[in-house]
């Protein structure tokens, strides 16, 4: 199923991690999520704005690779 990667990559200005939930990689928008909370603690929100960017970038380019078609492999080819 196609996926929105700009709509992947908006999500995470709602909520960080959001827009790989929305890609299907749950754990990984999980992750973002509690590292962009940690981030926000420990450099009092600057750390939060990194993360949040760094997840755009990275939940359109994730969503961009996952609608390019795949490469077809010959499983009977010999050598």
């Amino acid at each position: 199923m196609r996926k929105d990667p700009t709509l992947a990559c908006l999500l995470n200005l709602f909520l960080v991690g959001m827009g790989h939930v929305y890609l299907g990689q749950v754990a990984k928008g999980l992750f973002i999520l509690i590292i962009g909370i940690v981030a926000g603690i420990l450099t009092q929100g600057i750390g939060t704005l990194l993360v949040v960017a760094w997840a755009m970038y990275d939940a359109y380019k994730t969503g961009t690779k996952m609608n390019q078609p795949r490469k077809k492999t010959s499983a009977n080819a010999t050598s």
